[in-house]
């Protein structure tokens, strides 16, 4: 499955954090965020990942190496005109994935991924918004109608996106670090 990372935004909301790196480069628990999403990828057998740049691309460039694709915009396309953007990488498959670049979470990919039904996208949900994470199927590329269907699964996930919701991760983290030392 190949999934595409949203890394592209300013991350104004952190203020000065942000100010010589993205929102994804941020450290929780000894590791970027970008860190956190590639390796719970990984452990599902994701590894065929693009992401978008945007502000500061040569931060994430530098430390991601050749782990990842890269796709930069040099105007913010935005969530569904990066998807029309990345197209023919993403075709033939019948499935893709999509995340936003500043959430974290310890989601079961694998069990949302055999979820997900043909000619629909598949969004994880907490109790009433989307939550970071799509499956489409490549049928979104001719109906821009298909059925969303939500996915919800008891799970940690932060947006990391604000200050405080930045330490609510910060906090999670450090007490599963804490409590695997017990």
């Amino acid at each position: 499955m190949k999934c595409i990372i949203l890394t592209a935004g300013y991350g104004t909301r952190l203020g000065e954090l942000t100010k010589d790196r993205p929102k994804p480069m941020i450290d929780i628990n000894g590791r970027p965020v970008i860190e956190h999403i590639l390796t719970r990828l990984n452990i599902h057998g994701i590894h065929d990942i693009i992401i978008n740049l945007h502000y500061l691309p040569g931060v994430l460039t530098d430390y991601l190496g050749n782990r990842v694709l890269y796709f930069y915009e040099p105007r913010l396309l935005g969530h569904d005109r990066t998807i029309e953007a990345l197209k023919s990488w993403l075709l033939p498959d019948d499935v893709f994935m999509v995340l936003n670049g500043d959430t974290i979470n310890d989601l079961n990919y694998t069990t949302m991924i055999n979820a997900h039904k043909p000619n629909t996208i598949t969004v994880f949900m907490d109790e009433w918004r989307a939550a970071g994470v799509w499956i489409y199927s490549k049928e979104i590329f001719t109906n821009k109608n298909l059925s969303v269907i939500p996915y919800r699964e008891k799970c940690f996930w932060a947006d990391v996106g604000t200050i405080e919701r930045l330490e609510e991760a910060r906090k999670y983290f450090e007490d599963e670090k804490t409590n695997s030392m017990s």
